[in-house]
């Protein structure tokens, strides 16, 4: 395995909160206590049974001064990003406005590849790297599960809309830590109805996902 740097650009800690929506997509989640109509739960069901899946649009990273004087750090960049849950494949790719590519993630089963700055690294334990790097804690399982409107665990709390029973939000108390993640404006992808912004709260940690496409196939 090569020697990872520390990298210090916030386009490192975007790849690393992508790749933590991967890193636990071959489990199933823990949706049992969840109460919803009829057509919600076919949308669960449905997104259950979906085992590879797309998206493309932007993610940004908003991270909060931490002392008087310094200044809020924020970065952009466009994501596109394939799993295939099924044979646990991904590929990522984050590129610049112009189409610069910033960062791409290879992963076949454990073993992953990333290409950054012209060179190459190779890992097979993805907490163990960003924890080692960040000395973050991050939910690297529950944050798939999230993303598609899906509690993970029994004590995540989530919130539906009265009129749309669609989810509005969810609060997690993940490893004693708490998380905010907020759904908006839903459009139909493949027969179903998918979030396309999301807002994720950590403490002073920001993030914000704006999906243009998702492609659901079963």
């Amino acid at each position: 395995m090569s020697k990872i740097p520390k990298f210090h650009s916030l386009y490192f800690y975007l790849f690393l909160l992508a790749n933590l929506f991967l890193s636990g997509c071959v489990s199933k989640p823990k949706n049992d206590h969840v109460q919803t109509p009829h057509k919600a739960e076919q949308r669960t069901e449905r997104l259950l049974a979906t085992e590879q899946w797309q998206l493309h649009g932007k993610i940004a990273f908003i991270q909060k001064a931490v002392n008087l004087g310094d200044k809020e750090k924020r970065e952009s960049a466009s994501i596109a990003w394939q799993v295939n849950e099924k044979i646990q494949t991904q590929e990522l790719n984050l590129t610049t406005y112009l189409g610069i590519n910033i960062l791409n993630l290879k992963s076949i089963q454990n073993q992953h590849v990333i290409k950054v700055d012209g060179k190459e690294y190779r890992f097979a334990n993805l907490s163990q790297l960003i924890n080692s790097l960040t000395e973050l804690t991050l939910p690297t399982k529950a944050l798939t599960y999230w993303l598609k409107g899906l509690p993970y665990e029994k004590n995540d709390i989530l919130i539906v809309d009265e009129k749309t029973k669609l989810p509005k939000n969810i609060t997690s108390n993940y490893h004693n830590t708490l998380w905010q993640i907020n759904y908006s404006n839903y459009q139909v992808f493949d027969g179903v109805k998918m979030a396309t912004n999301f807002t994720i709260k950590k403490d002073g940690l920001l993030i914000k996902i704006a999906v243009n496409k998702w492609v659901l196939d079963e």
